[in-house]
């Protein structure tokens, strides 16, 4: 069970990675974090999330660019990025203090 909920933490650190990467790429200004992500989880794709988050924090964008042509764009350049976010996220907990400890003993012996 804590495994399980270790590998969906990473998936949705994962897929907000992805998707803020989409949006400073295509230069939007706008940043997701896990609450949010999680907070659009009711929409039913990618699609559906980007859509909803759009129409109600960003709905001036819709008066430049149609819906469909913005989540198309977000989801083209999340999809190219997804599986770099997921090799690139703490797996457990514990790594991440454990990665901060291995730099500390290596800058500590880089002086020496």
């Amino acid at each position: 069970m804590i495994h399980a909920m270790h590998g969906e933490d990473r998936e949705v650190q994962a897929q907000v990675c992805a998707f803020n990467t989409a949006f400073e790429e295509l230069d939007l200004m706008f940043r997701w974090d896990a609450h949010t992500y999680r907070a659009l989880a009711s929409a039913d794709s990618d699609y559906g999330r980007i859509a909803q988050y759009i129409e109600t924090q960003c709905p001036h964008l819709l008066t430049a660019y149609s819906a469909e042509f913005l989540c198309q764009a977000i989801v083209e350049r999340k999809n190219s990025t997804i599986e770099a976010c997921r090799q690139n996220t703490v797996q457990y907990e514990d790594s991440a203090q454990r990665a901060r400890l291995w730099r500390a003993r290596n800058e500590e012996t880089a002086r020496i």
